[in-house]
């Protein structure tokens, strides 16, 4: 499989993306990239989850309720392997938020190719149960059960768009979960092909009068050529024995960015298993990014105190400056 090239939506020429969840990919050359745009519209949403009247209790863990936002942007078509299956994207999202009065931090979320939101989800809702609005939408070409015989890789070129449109519409004024979230306080984050759209979102200058990326999260991603150095506070998080985006990937993703940056690398851990429930490295891995969330989206937590590290488990490197 090839390579797919990836745009931020600025002067980032050449952004590479990698190889994503299905097993047994192999790397070769990107190709030309294109850019993206986010003018967009929203449908109305439908609960994923039946919620109580309570609010819960007053510190984490919170309650949490759910909803599903039938999203699409009429700004941008969904073209597969060359041929225009829609005039639009659509882009089906799933929305976790605390049934605490708000307004939370938002954390938008970008799955990996040929999977989709549903092996994070319980990392996902622990985000939520910590204090955070999170956001999982549904990549049109890149979720099977939403793709059919039309999953591409080559998409990966319009995923910084999606990211930043599914951003953008929850933060509008009068949105479904607007109330919810603080625009101030948004990070962008994914893995695998969803890591590398996250990182190219999180360096590209947000459209006028739209909150920028404060952080972003890069789960078993690679580089993007020509980002280095223009990231908000990063952590990477990669396991040593990923086969699919291999631990070199993750490393010089972390050693190119800018500080402040922490590289959380998972002993024998491999691609997506790390973020599934019942991964005896999960625990670590939502613990870490709680950690990284609190110090620089939610702002509740000191820099330093960002740990994840585990005897022979985990091993977090950190470089303020």
């Amino acid at each position: 499989m090839v390579r797919k090239a990836l745009t931020a939506g600025f002067a980032l020429a050449g952004v590479l993306a990698g190889p994503a969840c299905a097993p047994g990919r192999a790397a070769g050359p990107p190709p030309t990239t294109a850019p993206v745009s986010t003018t967009a519209r929203a449908a109305a949403p439908t609960t994923i989850r039946a919620t109580t009247t309570s609010t819960g209790p007053a510190a984490p863990p919170y309650a949490v309720g759910s909803v599903r936002l039938a999203l699409v942007d009429p700004s941008r078509p969904t073209v597969s392997h060359g041929r225009r299956i829609s005039a639009s994207r659509a882009l089906t999202t799933l929305v976790w938020f605390p049934r605490r009065p708000g307004p939370w931090p938002l954390v938008v979320f970008a799955h990996g190719y040929a999977v989709g939101p549903e092996p994070y989800e319980s990392m996902l809702e622990a985000w939520a149960t910590h204090g955070y609005v999170v956001a999982a939408p549904e990549l049109p070409l890149d979720d099977p059960a939403v793709a059919g015989p039309n999953l591409d890789e080559a998409d990966i070129d319009n995923l910084p768009g999606d990211l930043r449109f599914v951003t953008d519409q929850l933060v509008a004024r009068g949105g479904t979960v607007a109330s919810r979230i603080d625009p101030s306080r948004v990070a962008v984050a994914g893995h695998s092909d969803g890591a590398e759209a996250a990182l190219a979102a999180a360096v590209a200058p947000p459209p006028t009068g739209q909150p920028p990326y404060r952080a972003v999260l890069v789960l078993g991603g690679q580089p993007i050529p020509g980002g280095a150095g223009h990231n908000p506070p990063m952590l990477v998080v990669q396991g040593d024995a990923d086969t699919i985006n291999p631990p070199s990937y993750g490393y010089t993703t972390w050693a190119d960015g800018a500080s402040p940056k922490y590289l959380l690398v998972m002993h024998g851990a491999g691609h997506l298993p790390p973020y599934q429930a019942g991964s005896r490295w999960l625990a670590g891995v939502e613990a870490a990014t709680e950690a990284f969330f609190d110090a620089y989206l939610a702002g509740d937590r000191a820099p330093a105190s960002v740990t994840g590290s585990v005897t022979g488990l985990a091993t977090m490197s950190m470089r303020a400056a």
